[in-house]
């Protein structure tokens, strides 16, 4: 009597988890290249993907989510990939704060997720799921899938002219160590100002020296990302590339590209935050990208017959970078 009220519960157990689990990832993002490592106060990742069903328009939905331990979210971000179309990412050092303040993890593991989303942005499936012991807190009891050190994709080696200290970020908080004229090391970022270089030297966290001391080739290094998705020192996708090419002004009714909306966002006549309001875009909204402003800060865009201005903060470019928009002032 009790082994078959066993097999009775086993049974039971095996349904509600086959209810539990989410449905149709084979049909979902292709997945690959997932490296993972975390910190108290910033991320590293490198992820390949690819879309593979579309939600709308030739487009495969997905999110980023970051936890703690505790379940708390330390970061998310909703991204698209075109179907069919596989493209990397690699962010080093990025702040959980990027998505707004959220607050330090408090207990291991950090776990990596990646959602796959419906057309309307609702999650359907658990794709992937890599956890990593931040060595700021005690290690996690259980195991954890990532345990290798992240160790950055050399891009472009910086040649050091010059002695300088170290910096945690540009231009302050210098620590105790020091790089001596004719030593090579990778470089990755370039600060706003160009006067800063962030590069690898331990294949854990960046850190900043002045350009001054380094000979590198400044024009192949981005700034640092401000997203995931489509990030990449070596591509500069989400940073704006020195250029000496003249203003171009792109002609009404031909758009550079599309973007999609990541969260309910303001229209402004001008790219400043204090410009007019012209409409609230919805979350999810498909929009016609005409240009960027010098800074990158804004892009120029198309929705319902009005032509304005969006912060690039809470968009994703769908088929163009921003690097390549026209400049538009």
């Amino acid at each position: 009597m009790r082994k078959k009220q066993f097999v009775s519960l086993a049974v039971i157990v095996a349904f509600v988890l086959a209810l539990l689990t989410p449905q149709g990832s084979a049909q979902a993002l292709g997945i690959s290249a997932v490296r993972f490592a975390a910190t108290c106060g910033d991320f590293s990742l490198m992820v390949a993907i690819t879309g593979t069903t579309d939600d709308g328009g030739g487009f495969d939905r997905f999110r980023y989510l970051i936890l703690d331990g505790t379940g708390k979210k330390l970061y998310q971000e909703d991204a698209v990939r075109q179907v069919g179309v596989t493209i990397g990412s690699q962010v080093i050092n990025m702040s959980y704060d990027n998505d707004g303040v959220d607050g330090p993890p408090t207990q291991n593991p950090i776990r990596l997720q990646i959602l796959d989303l419906d057309g309307n942005g609702n999650p359907t499936a658990l794709l992937k799921d890599e956890t990593f012991n931040a060595s700021c807190l005690p290690p996690a009891s259980s195991p954890v899938t990532m345990t290798e050190n992240f160790r950055p994709v050399p891009f472009l080696k910086a040649f050091f002219i010059g002695e300088t200290p170290l910096y945690i970020a540009p231009g302050r908080d210098p620590i105790d160590l020091r790089i001596v004229a004719g030593k090579e090391h990778f470089a990755f970022y370039r600060s706003a100002d160009s006067q800063w270089i962030a590069i690898d030297v331990s294949g854990q966290q960046l850190m900043w020296v002045p350009r001054a001391v380094v000979s590198v080739d400044i024009n192949r290094l981005g700034l640092p990302p401000t997203r995931i998705d489509g990030s990449d020192p070596a591509t500069g996708a989400t940073a704006i590339q020195p250029t000496a090419s003249p203003l171009i002004i792109a002609p009404l009714g031909q758009p550079f590209g599309s973007a999609l909306v990541n969260t309910r966002l303001r229209l402004r006549s001008e790219p400043s935050l204090r410009a007019p309001l012209l409409a609230v875009i919805p979350r999810n909204e498909v929009v016609s990208v005409y240009g960027r402003n010098a800074a990158g800060t804004f892009i120029r865009v198309q929705y319902n017959n009005l032509l304005g201005w969006v912060s690039t903060c809470c968009v994703n470019l769908i088929d163009t970078r921003l690097d390549l928009l026209p400049r538009l002032e």
